[in-house]
């Protein structure tokens, strides 16, 4: 073998070595973000009484459990909590990555005072549902909507609206772009996609952009997700019911980049931005705030559509 034909197999060796190292990279960077250990509810509820003051008494209140099963073969559970006056309006409340229908117990007394019957499903692989991976809304939406319509048989006069916080507010604003029985929608620390996600964790875009393949190839390969899919901007765009937008500004996990996206997508949208909160914990820190903001949103979104 001559010397530039050896010079020629170790560049193509350094290549592909390069190649290599880069897949196995972005597939473990999709690996842990889509395949994070399960909480199980005891460790879930330890988590939400010591970072959200979460209250043991709001599991004694009495719900329905609801299974079904995926259209992508795997087991669903939900919760519904049917208000003690009876009512055709139902607020369906979406939580967030790697957490569970008991996770929103917190907004549970909020909606039910104004009037919903609460539904509150555990996304796949959450709680008491199956499914292997989370995906970031790509096929959380189309289990929300299958539930909307078992609801629907049960109920044919329901009425619905959508609250989501998290993963659970990108899902909610997909699913009401995709669900026109969706009257109004309360967005809460969303992300608008999941490079608007993620680049502020990476503190560079041009190194999400170099990463982007990888992450797409191996989402695809290995969990069948199209990332094209998890863009609710795209969705925000579309949207001609009542919105209320919803962020801190010091959120850490999901930038407050992403609201803006969603004023920029939908600017007739209502917004209320809270000064200083860590992520998910707005009702927390301010609770009077938080709850007028949402008390007074809703007045003005069922007025509207009457």
């Amino acid at each position: 073998m001559s010397g530039p034909q050896i010079v020629i197999l170790l560049v193509g060796c350094f290549l592909g070595l390069q190649l290599i190292f880069y897949f196995v990279i972005t597939g473990a960077i999709i690996k842990k973000i889509m395949g994070p250990p399960k909480r199980d509810n005891d460790s879930l509820i330890e988590y939400e009484i010591r970072e959200k003051k979460f209250d043991k008494e709001w599991l004694k209140i009495p719900f329905r459990a609801m299974r079904r099963q995926s259209r992508f073969g795997y087991h669903l559970h939900a919760r519904l909590y049917m208000n003690d006056t009876p009512t055709e309006k139902f607020m369906l409340l979406l939580h967030g990555h790697n957490s569970s229908s008991i996770g929103q117990l917190k907004y549970l007394e909020l909606f039910r005072s104004l009037g919903y019957n609460v539904f509150i499903p555990d996304h796949r692989r959450s709680g008491d549902s199956g499914g292997k991976t989370i995906t970031f809304g790509h096929y959380e939406k189309y289990d929300v909507i299958d539930w909307i319509d078992e609801l629907q048989k049960e109920f044919p006069t329901a009425t619905f609206a959508v609250f989501g916080e998290s993963m659970g507010a990108a899902t909610a604003t997909m699913v009401a772009a995709k669900d026109k029985r969706i009257r109004f929608l309360i967005e809460y620390c969303g992300f608008a996609s999941f490079k608007a996600l993620a680049v502020p964790y990476l503190k560079s875009e041009k190194l999400f952009n170099f990463l982007s393949f990888g992450l797409a190839l191996n989402a695809l390969v290995f969990y069948k997700v199209k990332m094209q899919e998890i863009n609710a901007f795209e969705a925000m765009q579309t949207l001609n019911i009542p919105v209320l937008i919803m962020h801190s500004k010091t959120d850490k996990v999901v930038d407050i980049s992403n609201a803006y996206a969603f004023i920029e997508a939908n600017p007739k949208a209502t917004v209320k931005f809270f000064e200083e909160a860590i992520h998910a914990r707005s009702i927390i820190t301010y609770p009077q705030d938080y709850v007028q903001t949402i008390k007074d949103f809703v007045a003005k979104a069922e007025n509207n559509s009457q």
